[in-house]
């Protein structure tokens, strides 16, 4: 069995054998790759395995034993033990290949040889860490009906959650009820938290709930949505097109609660 384990990016693809593309390689089977890494990391140990990640050349061309894959198909093959680490991976990548130059005054910036995740700028002072984005997410219902949402980027038949990014100045609350007012201009209450989840697209925090309708007419908006509606929780138009995302964590709580008439709790 290989010690080490590596999650390997080209073009924002995941890396994997061709045979199995659950399987993610080893040291052994990357090695004529390293002289093409942008850059690398030692990201921690999972499952008692030495895990890295790596960023390709775009220009870099695969063994014919080796393939790449989306990273939202990624996300649904891999184990579900290895989504926190696909996810830590993307984002430090990222902030590597996004922080090379200081935002305040242009100077090249330093990675210091220390195991935190910080590039630092020695002209001005400023450091620079991965980014995390909050963002809310909320199922809202109506008796034994869900609010199903469909964006004009989601997959052909994918209908999701209400969600948006948390602005400067909002409390996570504010945020809630203010994306529902823009997304389909209705009021909600008995807000309840859910759970949260790290989402690479590009940078979240997912932060999610479960809340009551309380009055107003769906109106959409149509800069966000291109339609929104109510469904009995047995007949869904369609769900969230990543199993492991949160959006379907919470609609299948909230199914199960409803079939079991229990009062909900968290994930």
């Amino acid at each position: 069995m290989n010690l080490d384990v590596w999650l390997i990016f080209q073009d924002d693809q995941l890396v994997v054998l061709k045979e199995e593309e659950s399987q993610l390689p080893g040291s052994s089977a990357i090695l004529h790759l390293k002289a093409e890494f942008a850059r690398q990391h030692f990201i921690g140990q999972f499952n008692q395995l030495n895990v890295y990640c790596a960023e390709l050349l775009d220009t870099t061309v695969l063994t014919d034993e080796m393939t790449t894959l989306p990273l939202r198909k990624a996300m649904d093959l891999l184990e579900p033990d290895w989504y926190d680490m696909l996810v830590r991976a993307y984002a430090i990548l990222n902030w590597d290949k996004n922080h090379h130059y200081c935002g305040r005054c242009g100077h090249p910036t330093n990675l210091p040889s220390s195991i935190a995740f910080e590039r630092t700028c020695p002209q001005c002072g400023l450091a620079f860490y991965p980014r995390i984005s909050p963002s809310i997410i909320v199922l809202i219902y109506k008796d034994d009906q869900i609010l199903m949402a469909r964006s004009p980027h989601f997959p052909r038949g994918a209908y999701g959650l209400i969600a948006g990014f948390i602005e400067a100045g909002e409390n996570i609350e504010q945020a809630v009820h203010r994306e529902v007012k823009e997304e389909v201009n209705i009021e909600i209450k008995n807000l309840q938290y859910i759970g949260s989840q790290p989402w690479p697209f590009p940078d979240s925090l997912m932060i999610g709930f479960i809340a009551e309708y309380a009055a107003g007419e769906i109106t959409i908006n149509p800069s966000e949505l291109e339609d929104a509606d109510w469904y009995h929780y047995d007949h869904l138009p369609g769900r969230p097109s990543s199993r492991v995302s949160i959006a379907n964590k919470i609609i299948d709580y909230f199914i199960d609660q409803k079939r079991k008439g229990y009062a909900y709790g968290s994930l």
